[in-house]
């Protein structure tokens, strides 16, 4: 490979490893445009060799195809659609200029920019001096050659050998391509064909089509640090490792000088796009990996650095570029002292010793370990301008420097934990359930908690103190330290846990207030009735019944609780409300009717959205009662609300639903002028907050007329009942609940189904309306099922199970194979693969034969790690509505990508035991499992 292409290679690496396949896949590949489908509204990929791996990336978000319904599996891809692939993917800028050596490319042409781009970047130059062939299509040499760009690799990387037989047809493939066809061979990236006389063939020159580049795609993007073990540093002719990379300093070198030039490591994370130092679209500088402990000092640097080895002290270096401390420094330390970064600083690596900077200065931090375990420390006179936490994380500043916001964004994983230690100006908090503490006497000026950030959890330590808070979200606070102020924009926040609530903000938008009714009057003790504050903001309005402080002046006969009054005894008295500068009055009298009698009254009230549900003391036939016997009134948005569609019937009104999300809606019932039959009054509320979705069964039909019950809180499988709801006819459900995360819990009891449990969240600001889950039924006397269940976080944990295949062999079902046949029969199956949080995923085994079942875990997409994901798996042996077995993942630092969970062991007679496993690795378990693995003919 020329020493062009090595000057790119580490670049390709870091900024192709995702980006260049998602562009590839998600940018158009041909005249027409790809647009989102559906997986399972392809017309045309039943037949396509690649099917799974195309529905597989559909899954995953990565993969469209056109608005026809079809994904045209054996459309060739041109050179020019390429081209446009490839500058979207380095984020380069389209460059007319440079193309213009290209007769075969005109200025006019919508393709010129991004060829150009491409030439001026270095990666490509044509296929001739002056012709670029534009429309022709890309041939399977090719393709392999951008995959290997893709990966960094370089031929003389290599010293492990394979026992592969080497490509019957290698001296076919062009020049220039043959180090990269050897290298994607040899590593196992491509499988070439395999010939009757058992060569194997590549076919170089063969046109590349779309499902060709489907399943590479798959590879690369799921299984890329497999083929990456592959490559190992070259030998040196004395048998040394020869390296181009930085190497630590044993003197120290003169003022601005620097050492190594690039190498190409596979550490690397992310897309490695270029946010600073760089040249905007043109070529880039090479960069500069630290790979063994040392201390380093590399002067005035263009272009990036990467940190891949613990104890890598880096001094007096400016980067103009960006920085990366891999995930290969695993739990090590490293030091930057005295460090200018002027882009960003990527934290992947590090343990809770930690990451030191010591009188550096940074630009943007962004701090993202799987599995959380990271400590940053910021000492000196350190200056960092912003600090992006991805991850569970520790930050601690003792630096005399100036440090900017701390962003918690919403991609930390439930229940991690953060940690902020120090003095911080600005904390804004995205991330949902999860928990962040303020270290002793810390001191935050600002924490800004945005409408995404549910049931987070806030801890104040001893000493520590936030100044100002301004919440979108319900969250809690605990601790000995203190909230000063709080601006609170949702109804339901806790602070009863702080030693003192913080003071409670106006809203400096509301210009006015208006409240309904303005006169309470009560005819029975213990009647309620509520009163609606309204703020008006502009052309706007905003419910402040919650949040005004309410008073009574005589609480012997009334009291009051955010605006709902109680009466207590007879006489008048006034009940106040304060917001901000605002302050209303309202006059309560009290006149028990028929006092001394047992006159009936109305004494309780249940209020949903479309129903009020009501209580009378004994002696009242409810179902003598009309609608004329009663006075409703409903408010909502701070107007009187008219119900479409009020009826009474036997006790409980109904009503046509409100359909005012994020609303709260007031409903007031009492007797008649007269009190005919009854007398009091009671009012209810409800905010018009839930979420729905659809239950089916694992064969995708609708579930229907089953109950699911929700409990308040992640994983809440035990507490309160809070709401029940039954699916329709089509398995859809909806249930109002007040915002906050829930648990619902379905099947189990008399039903078929198996106990399984989804997660709701209600929301203020958005309906969700996907909140969906699989009813898993019981198995037959015959069947043993495995059920796998998880957390939010990964987004996509897959099930594997290979066991006894009747043939003295052994078979292998997950999400590519799902099923197993023996004679004829279907064996085992997973009937449910779920890619978007939670599970369940079940696996069903029809007939047990002799022999070890294993069954593992994969961590496919999706942030966080197994240890850290909740995940669950029970088992099903026979007609059971309970788990013959169960297994649960133990919470830990780590982040390796399988889990080896059980071995079930069929004896002859049939007698099944269990063996817990309990092993993580980051290899593949199927190649000690299966050792011998077929290559599909039709593979590329």
């Amino acid at each position: 490979m020329n020493s062009k292409w090595k000057k790119f290679n580490r670049k390709l690496s870091l900024m192709l490893s995702t980006s260049l396949v998602v562009s590839m896949l998600s940018l158009s590949l041909s005249v027409s445009a790809e647009v989102a489908t559906s997986k399972n509204s392809f017309t045309d990929i039943d037949h396509s060799y690649a099917k799974t791996e195309i529905t597989k990336l559909v899954e995953q978000g990565i993969l469209t195809g056109f608005s026809d319904g079809t994904f045209k599996p054996s459309d060739s891809v041109t050179r020019a659609q390429l081209a446009k692939i490839m500058v979207g993917a380095l984020k380069l800028q389209p460059d007319t200029s440079e193309a213009s050596q290209f007769k075969d490319v005109k200025e006019d042409q919508w393709y010129a920019g991004y060829v150009g781009a491409l030439v001026k970047s270095g990666i490509a130059q044509g296929t001739s001096k002056d012709s670029f062939s534009p429309n022709k299509n890309v041939t399977r040499e090719e393709l392999a050659v951008f995959f290997v760009r893709a990966f960094g690799w370089n031929q003389q990387d290599v010293t492990s050998q394979t026992s592969k037989p080497q490509l019957f047809d290698l001296d076919q493939v062009s020049n220039w391509a043959k180090d990269s066809v050897a290298l994607a061979y040899q590593s196992g990236f491509i499988k070439g064909l395999v010939q009757k006389d058992g060569t194997v063939k590549f076919n170089p020159s063969g046109i590349a089509d779309r499902q060709a580049l489907a399943r590479l795609a798959y590879e690369f993007v799921m299984n890329k640090s497999t083929y990456d073990s592959y490559m190992t540093p070259a030998k040196t002719e004395d048998g040394t490792e020869e390296s181009n990379e930085a190497k630590p300093e044993t003197t120290k070198p003169s003022e601005g000088s620097s050492k190594g030039s690039s190498g190409s490591s596979s550490g690397d994370k992310g897309n490695g796009s270029n946010n600073g130092g760089n040249n905007g679209g043109g070529e880039q500088a090479p960069s500069k990996n630290l790979t063994a402990p040392g201390e380093y000092t590399l002067g005035d640097v263009t272009g990036n650095v990467t940190i891949s080895s613990q104890d890598v002290t880096l001094k007096n270096t400016k980067i103009n570029g960006n920085l990366r401390i891999l995930e290969s420094v695993e739990n090590g330390d490293v030091t930057l002292d005295n460090v200018n970064v002027t882009g960003t600083t990527e934290i992947y690596g590090g343990g809770p010793n930690s990451i030191h900077a010591v009188n550096s200065v940074l630009a943007t931090v962004i701090v993202d370990k799987a599995d959380g375990s990271i400590r940053l420390v910021l000492e000196g006179g350190s200056d960092v301008q912003q600090i992006e936490i991805r991850s569970g994380a520790i930050v601690q500043n003792v630096s005399t420097g100036q440090v900017g916001s701390i962003d918690i964004a919403e991609s930390v994983p439930h229940n991690a934990s953060v940690a902020l230690s120090g003095n911080f100006d600005s904390v804004m908090v995205h991330a949902e359930q999860i928990s962040v503490e303020f270290g002793d006497n810390s001191t935050i000026g600002n924490l800004e908690v945005f409408e995404q950030a549910l049931n987070t959890v806030f801890k104040i330590n001893q000493g520590a103190v936030v100044n100002r808070a301004i919440l979108n979200a319900i969250v809690q606070f605990s601790g000995e330290g203190a909230l000063t102020s709080a601006l609170v924009n949702v109804d339901g926040i806790d602070f009863s846990q702080l030693n003192q609530s913080p003071t409670i903000e106006a809203d400096p938008t509301v210009t006015s207030v208006v409240y309904s009714p303005e006169a309470a009057e009560f005819s029975a003790i213990d009647s309620t009735r509520q009163i609606v504050l309204t703020g008006v903001t502009g052309s706007a309005s905003k419910d402040l019944t919650s949040f005004a402080k309410w008073k009574v002046e005589d609480s012997s006969i009334a009291v009051v609780n955010s605006g709902k009054i109680q009466a207590k005894g007879n006489g008048t008295t006034v009940v106040q409300a304060q917001y901000g500068d605002f302050e209303i009055n309202v006059p309560v009298t009290v006149a028990v009717y028929n006092e001394g009698a047992a006159y009936p009254t109305l004494e309780g009230i249940q209020v949903t959205n479309g129903s009020a549900k009501l209580e009378f003391t004994e002696g009242l036939d409810t179902s003598e009662l009309t609608v004329d016997d009663f006075v409703v009134h409903a408010y909502l948005n701070g107007t009187e609300q008219q119900l479409n569609n009020l009826q009474y019937d036997n006790g409980e009104f109904t009503f046509d639903a409100v359909n005012s999300y994020g609303s709260t809606l007031y409903i007031t019932v009492e007797s008649d002028v007269n009190k005919t039959h009854f007398a009091g009054s009671q009012s209810g509320a409800i905010k018009l907050t839930g979420f729905g979705g659809h239950i089916k069964d694992v064969a995708g039909e609708a579930v229907a007329n089953l109950q699911i019950a929700f409990r308040k809180g992640l994983d809440n499988k035990t507490g309160e009942v809070v709401g029940t709801v039954t699916t329709d006819t089509y398995g859809n459900y909806q249930i109002y609940l007040p915002p906050g995360i829930y648990t619902g819990e379905l099947g189990g009891g008399d039903t078929k189904y198996i106990k399984t449990y989804l997660i709701g969240v209600s929301a203020v600001n958005v309906e969700n309306r996907n909140e969906n889950q699989t009813a898993i039924e019981i198995p037959t006397q015959d069947e043993t099922r495995i059920v796998l269940t998880w957390g939010k976080d990964p987004a996509d944990l897959d099930s594997h199970l290979v066991g006894p295949a009747g043939d003295e062999g052994v078979f292998h079902t997950y999400f590519a194979g799902k099923q197993h046949y023996y004679n004829n029969e279907l064996m085992v199956d997973l009937d449910l693969d779920d890619v978007t949080s939670y599970g369940p995923e079940t696996t069903t085994i029809r007939h047990l034969l002799p022999g070890t079942y294993t069954f593992y875990v994969h961590h496919f997409s999706g942030a966080s790690t197994i240890k850290g994901s909740g995940a669950k798996i029970e088992v099903f042996h026979g007609a059971v509505a309970t788990p013959s077995a169960s297994f649960t993942v133990e919470e830990g630092s780590g982040n390796e990508i399988y889990w080896v969970v059980f071995k079930m062991i069929v004896a002859d007679n049939g007698t099944v035991t269990f063996e817990n496993v309990n092993e993580f690795t980051d290899n593949n378990p199927l190649y000690s499992l299966q050792p011998s693995i077929e290559n599909s003919e039709e593979e590329l």
